[in-house]
């Protein structure tokens, strides 16, 4: 009896689960800018372009209810800063040229490498075009503070676009940096004009979102992105697509979609700085495809999917992804979520806590 009442609640579970997700993808559309694209802003609408001095842009998504406007695919800048310095220019350049206009980075990257070359190979020629965001790790304000200065300095800009609280880890994470006046550091910065909007970022629990959520709306603190993990394994285990994504939606946050392939693991493997001794079996190609994965993301209300890639072909791969449409129905995205179901869990996604 006891099996079959635990059967019926993951069958209840489920249900509630396969709900969500057609009634977040929903939301979706309204993340189209509606200035750019005719009729009813539609997901066919993704696939629209405007054009700045350098070319064709990406599509654009809005970040947030209220938010600037973004191309729906960013520079991951961990792999910038660690690719060598020809190859970290010729990614950034190549980016630029495919219509990339988001380039994501922080302090921890190679040190300030990742930052360095920012300031060596973008903001000296393209500074007007890019959407500029990077983090602090810091867990008070004079720090965070310390941090962003550096952080201007090694890219050669007086402002970010966007600056992020760096790698919630826990609640309790959330609240010695709140307590510390980290939030007040951001608030102080955005006034100066050195950062115009501010986020926030993490990949080993949702519950750390929730609790920065709470925190930032408790204090009447206007966030303006939350990064995170987005992908199909994501909502088999501890998820944020399921608990955080449709509060920053609610709140009128915009969503940054990260650790997309697991960091590789979607290949198979074991590569990463957690669970290292256990190796995965590769879901891709076996039962989806890197379009598939990526489809998925931006067929829910995403703003940006921002990719760690490793050479220029990557680069132009994945800018042909983003140049489609992901009108997909909800049963297309379940059919991606119940691929993963045999791969999921903590050894796939092992940056989770």
């Amino acid at each position: 009896m006891k099996h079959t009442h635990k059967n019926a609640a993951n069958l209840h579970a489920e249900l509630k689960r396969r709900e969500f997700m057609a009634m977040l993808a929903g939301c979706t559309a309204g993340l189209m800018v509606p200035s750019l694209f005719p009729g009813e802003g539609t997901l066919a609408a993704a696939t629209a372009t405007s054009s700045d001095r350098l070319g064709k842009r990406l599509p654009l998504r809005k970040l947030g209810a209220s938010g600037p406007v973004v191309t729906n695919l960013g520079v991951g800048g961990d792999h910038v800063g660690n690719a060598s310095e020809k190859d970290a220019q010729a990614i950034i350049e190549k980016a630029l040229e495919e219509g990339v206009r988001f380039f994501d980075n922080a302090p921890l990257y190679s040190g300030g490498k990742a930052e360095e070359r920012y300031g060596k190979f973008l903001t000296p020629k393209y500074r007007d075009v890019a959407f500029i965001m990077t983090k602090t790790l810091a867990i008070n304000r004079k720090d965070a503070l310390k941090d962003l200065d550096n952080s201007l300095s090694r890219m050669k800009t007086d402002y970010v676009d966007l600056w992020q609280v760096h790698a919630l880890q826990t609640p309790d994470d959330v609240e010695e940096r709140v307590q510390n006046g980290v939030l007040d550091a951001f608030l102080e910065a955005q006034k100066k004009g050195k950062v115009r909007h501010i986020g926030f970022t993490g990949h080993g629990s949702y519950k750390a979102h929730l609790k920065m959520l709470e925190e930032s709306q408790k204090r009447g603190v206007k966030m303006a992105a939350s990064q995170m993990p987005v992908n199909p394994a994501d909502p088999h285990f501890e998820s944020f697509v399921t608990h955080v994504v449709p509060k920053c939606v609610a709140a009128g946050i915009g969503v940054l979609a990260m650790k997309t392939l697991a960091y590789g693991r979607f290949f198979g493997g074991n590569k990463g700085w957690r669970r290292t001794e256990v190796s995965v079996k590769p879901a891709i190609p076996a039962v989806l495809s890197v379009e598939d994965v990526f489809g998925f993301v931006w067929s829910l209300p995403i703003t940006a999917l921002v990719s760690g890639m490793e050479s220029v072909q990557q680069v132009s791969q994945n800018a042909a992804i983003a140049r489609k449409t992901w009108n997909w129905n909800q049963a297309e995205r379940q059919k991606r979520i119940d691929a993963m179901a045999p791969f999921a869990g903590p050894d796939l996604e092992f940056y989770k806590n």
